[in-house]
């Protein structure tokens, strides 16, 4: 089994990934969880950590059973570089604080806040070793040795992270809306990817990632909800405008890669296998 995935297409992989996560974030096991919790803020959010929580073990899982851990950023042969990088994506924390900063906080439960940062965190995790530990880990075996193949697996990765948010669909019937997603969560993508290749270690990503989810879902929690009902019809650019610097800056570190690096990571791999 194990030799016949590792020969498979990237893209026969991701597809066949992209279609368990669907069934995964579909399935309705939100009713399970309702037999025990009335809360709907804490239901959709149980909920949503309970499928993350599915879709990192899966990401982690193939991790290492395609022994692609160097690839991946969970190897302890490569040091963490460059740590001030991860850095970068702070000023969107600032830009989800100061969007609430004048609201009444008195009225947050402790409870819906801790479990906002967790179900967030998990979210962070689940994606980045989905797709940028493992999809991008593929991609580069294939394609890293070729002309620009670095740049390509970087992409696709981050063009199938972007898809993933079509799922949004389901429960968001604003086509526009999750167009809009699509395109940031492609520029966040590729800036995470090359900021892996770059520092070498996807565990600071992860967090990143899930602290950015946090402090822009900060407006979802009870207490200080937005008036997102009357803004449900409207398209917003402003996020693709908040998330392009990101993928600008990711085309400015691509350009200063050690290619050499990647390729020395692939052989390991090779080694290993």
């Amino acid at each position: 089994m194990i030799p016949s995935i590792k020969n498979q297409s990237p893209f026969v992989i991701a597809i066949s990934i992209l279609g368990v996560i669907a069934l995964i974030m579909l399935a309705p096991t939100e009713a399970m969880f309702n037999k025990v919790i009335n809360d709907d803020f804490k239901l959709e959010y149980i909920d949503l950590t309970f499928k993350m929580g599915l879709i990192f073990f899966i990401g982690y899982s193939f991790i290492r059973m395609l022994k692609i851990q160097t690839l991946a950023g969970l190897s302890r042969q490569f040091p963490w570089r460059f740590k001030y990088l991860n850095l970068i994506p702070v000023y969107l924390f600032i830009i989800g604080l100061l969007s609430i900063y004048s609201r009444d906080f008195s009225q947050i439960a402790p409870t819906n806040l801790l479990l906002l940062l967790f179900a967030c965190l998990m979210v962070g995790f689940a994606e980045e070793y989905l797709f940028r530990g493992l999809l991008q880990a593929l991609f580069l075996r294939k394609y890293a040795s070729r002309k620009n193949g670095v740049f390509l697996s970087s992409l696709l990765a981050s063009v199938f992270f972007g898809a993933f948010h079509l799922l949004n669909l389901a429960r968001n019937d604003n086509v526009g809306q999750v167009l809009v997603q699509v395109v940031y969560a492609i520029f966040i993508g590729f800036f995470f990817g090359v900021l892996l290749l770059k520092t070498n270690k996807l565990i600071p990503i992860a967090f990143t990632h899930g602290l950015i989810n946090f402090f822009f879902s900060l407006a979802f929690l009870p207490g200080i909800k937005t008036l997102q009902d009357e803004a449900a019809e409207t398209v917003s650019f402003a996020p693709i405008i908040l998330f392009l610097p990101l993928f600008i800056i990711g085309l400015l570190i691509y350009k200063k890669l050690n290619k050499k690096e990647i390729i020395e990571k692939l052989e390991i791999e090779n080694i290993h296998h």
